[in-house]
């Protein structure tokens, strides 16, 4: 009987230790994929979302107020640089200094290449203006990979506009501003991320102020005994490096000397127990000098390095005592930043180490004036020879600028132009400061200064573990081919999709172009519309089968991204002839042949009347925006702070000519068309019950009778048609009869060279004396980058 019993709970325990055996092994057998499919998950990643880049060559730094900025834009392959055919729609935007848009152009690319032009307001007041640029599909990886310029406009008449005795009227009620505190931020970076014990190892650091420009520091560090253990000095621009050997559970800290006797006490990362280091050299033009090391003996590794997404390198490593070294030829890889990763057996990243390959390889641009002193509208011929780094020819597409140095000396420190760009900025984290600087000569200084950038600047285009997991990116918009008008319809009043509605878009012209879509299952519809130029009106009407309208039209509005406040690096003072001015405000005289329409509301909270500068402004939203105190606006959605509201949404109330209407029918309404636009956010509301109960937008149009059933008006921005750069022939006495005081001289986007690499352009002086900068650049066919540069004198 006992040894049955025993036989029972022998038998018991075998199956329980079965049961756990069966559990650990189902985990373990869990299927781990090979780091041998990284590199075509990341080709896969680049088909599904290839990337894309964009530069604007311009002519000149420096505007006055009347002129013209005058632009050529090259929409690259990010990965080749080759010109791209991915998108032909890119749209181009002039940003005043509180951030908001301001004029918008929507230029159609041909083979990767567009040019365009903004004319400056002459009310426009003195001070920094950013232009950017973008396709619809960039907006899908987030605004970091916008091409942005910041430029300076001058006006001698406003250099600020003051009103007085005014109601709020199209004024700014604040404006934020950066400060000079004094703080510094300082930032330590351990060789491929991390510092681990017992592992020697270098540390980068950055120190910049509140501007992001480089400070000149210098420090010791000490562990937590408070014994010293190095010490560290800033090598160019607030960056520069040391070496240290941690211990695990140790803390170490950075006692740094700021300026004025000022001290501050940093930690340094703490070291981990165990884990790997890259060590990397890249001092020679040959080859790259890869140390691994770790504190694990002999486990099997890979190590991968990409330049723009595309591999180049790929090797399986084993570590011997824990420590590997690979000799990489620097030829393998493009002119470029180079990532180098090292990832386990699971394919998960372990360090990573950014490096910059620079082969020399750049375009070699010669611009040789016939001359090197001009007198005063007389005739120039510049030469210009494009050669390739084995100086055969190059055919290809660039643009020039001529225009006066003293217009072109603003460069900001972080301007950088088409090479500096393409290869350094638009492939890095955060700002970088004098970037040109890293291409001007190739000396060793240069190259351990590029180097310290690579340790402190991070890599923006994605992010290895959601590549290796294979997560899908929210694609929310998509490759534009083409102007189109897309949105939905929807009952009157529930927002349910109707389908099956047959819509009707009309472009209002001498011929009045009519397209037909119908309704989806979701209520969508969509027209493709062909290349239309500027702005057209165009007219969108639906109906119900019986013919009824008793439905809204809804369209998708451009809903252009948001744009930071701009500010001043440094101020830089510059003599401009002119005079003082005082505009008081007027406000506008009601047109007796449309008299306005009063609101049911009575007396409003505020008013904001629409004259010609706000009706630039893209939309209603833009107008709004910072212009009323209590409104907030972010997008196309308003917030008006301080009512209690019990309602689930915290939208306001839309009015158009007392008409409720959604919020598409508001971003559709033309700035052209209103006079003006009132808030209500008090007891004034009350007439409108709880539908007002977030406050009341009401608008009213010039017109009047805006909202009409089935039936949605609108301006729809079409491809901008540049204008053309005048540039005059001087050769009879009466061209001299007026003043030619152009400070741009030459421009044009198009200084095409033939099959021996050869161009020429002609042009004639002004009346303005001094030295004026040739400035030539592009990308060629093959995306080999190319600019030059050359100056000349006026007499």
């Amino acid at each position: 009987m006992i040894q049955r019993k025993i036989r029972l709970i022998v038998l018991g325990i075998i199956i329980l230790l079965g049961i756990i055996f069966v559990s650990f092994r189902e985990v373990k057998i869990v299927p781990v994929k090979p780091a041998t499919d990284i590199p075509e998950k990341l080709n896969t990643y680049y088909k599904q979302y290839p990337q894309q880049k964009v530069y604007m060559h311009f002519d000149k730094q420096i505007y006055q107020a009347g002129e013209n900025i005058w632009f050529s834009v090259y929409f690259l392959d990010a990965t080749t640089h080759i010109p791209s055919s991915h998108c032909n729609t890119l749209i181009v935007e002039f940003v005043n200094s509180f951030g908001q848009t301001t004029m918008t152009r929507l230029l159609k690319m041909e083979n990767g290449y567009a040019h365009g032009d903004f004319t400056i307001f002459d009310s426009i007041p003195t001070g920094l203006y950013e232009i950017r640029a973008y396709s619809n599909w960039m907006r899908n990886f987030g605004d970091d990979f916008f091409f942005r310029r910041q430029i300076s406009v001058m006006n001698p008449d406003f250099s600020d506009q003051l009103y007085r005795d005014e109601k709020l009227a199209n004024k700014k009620l604040k404006k934020k501003s950066i400060r000079k505190s004094g703080k510094t931020d300082i930032q330590f970076f351990p060789e491929g991320g991390y510092l681990v014990d017992g592992i020697e190892s270098r540390v980068a650091f950055k120190a910049i102020n509140e501007l992001g420009l480089g400070v000149e520091v210098h420090g010791e560090i000490f562990n937590k005994k408070e014994e010293r253990i190095t010490e560290f000095n800033t090598y160019h621009q607030g960056m520069g490096e040391f070496r240290i050997n941690p211990e695990v559970n140790e803390k170490y800290y950075a006692l740094v000397n700021l300026e004025n006797n000022r001290k501050e006490k940093i930690n340094l990362p703490e070291p981990l127990p165990s884990g790997y280091i890259l060590d990397v050299n890249n001092r020679s033009n040959k080859e790259i000098l890869v140390k691994i090391n770790s504190t694990f003996t002999d486990p099997e590794l890979i190590l991968i390095g990409h330049t723009r997404g595309h591999i180049f390198y790929h090797s399986n490593i084993r570590l011997e005592s824990g420590q590997a070294e690979i000799k990489i030829p620097a030829d393998l890889f493009p002119t470029g930043i180079l990532n180098l990763t090292l990832f386990d057996n699971r394919s998960q990243p372990l360090c990573e180490r950014l490096v910059f390959v620079n082969h020399n390889d750049l375009l070699n641009v010669d611009i040789e004036p016939d001359k090197e002193i001009y007198g005063t509208r007389q005739k120039i011929s510049l030469k210009i020879t494009i050669r390739d780094k084995d100086n055969n020819p190059v055919e290809g597409n660039f643009s020039l600028a001529v225009s006066d140095r003293e217009m072109n000396n603003f460069s900001g420190d972080f301007y950088s132009g088409i090479s500096s760009y393409l290869l350094l900025v638009s492939d890095l984290k955060g700002r970088i400061q004098n970037p040109g600087y890293y291409f001007e000569k190739n000396t060793p200084e240069t190259r351990q200064a590029l180097d310290l950038l690579m340790m402190t600047q991070g890599w923006r285009r994605f992010v290895w573990n959601n590549v290796i997991a294979e997560i899908p990116l929210e694609i929310n918009y998509p490759v534009e081919k083409g102007l189109s008008v897309q949105g939905k319809i929807t009952r009157e009043f529930f927002n349910i999709p109707l389908k099956n509605i047959p819509v009707t878009l009309t472009v209002k012209s001498n011929f009045n172009d009519i397209y037909y879509a119908r309704s989806n299952d979701k209520g969508k519809y969509v027209f493709y519309l062909p290349d239309y130029k500027d702005t057209v009106n165009v007219e969108i009407t639906a109906s119900r089968p019986s013919g009824r309208k008793n439905l809204i039209i809804h369209i998708d509005e451009a809903e252009f991204p948001e744009s930071g406040v701009l500010y001043t690096s440094y101020t830089k003072e510059m003599a401009i002839t002119g005079t003082n001015a005082f505009r008081p405000y007027e406000e506008p005289q009601p047109d007796p042949d449309n008299p306005r329409i009063e609101g049911i509301h009575g007396e409003p909270d505020n008013v904001i009347y629409v004259d010609d500068n706000l009706a630039t402004y893209p939309n209603v939203f833009e107008i709004i925006k910072g212009r009323v105190p209590g409104v907030s606006v972010t997008g196309n959605s308003i917030q008006i702070r301080g009512i209690n509201s019990f309602m689930a949404s915290t939208e306001p109330l839309y009015l158009v000519d007392g008409v409720p209407v959604n919020v598409e029918a508001v971003g559709a309404v033309n700035p052209y068309d209103i006079e003006r636009i009132e808030i209500l956010k008090g007891p004034s509301t009350a007439i409108y019950g709880s539908r007002g109960a977030n406050g009341v937008i009401a608008i009213y149009t010039k017109r009047g009778r805006f909202m009409k059933k089935g039936i949605l008006e609108f301006k729809m921005l079409g491809y901008y048609n540049p204008k053309e750069f005048y540039s005059p022939k001087y050769g009879t006495e009466f061209d001299y009869l007026y003043p030619d005081d152009r400070i741009t001289l030459f421009w044009t986007p198009t200084i095409v060279t033939d099959s021996l690499g050869y161009a020429e352009a002609v042009f004639f002086s002004s009346d303005r004396t001094g030295v004026f900068n040739i400035s030539l650049e592009g990308v060629d066919p093959k995306g080999n980058i190319g600019a030059g540069h050359s100056s000349f004198t006026i007499r």
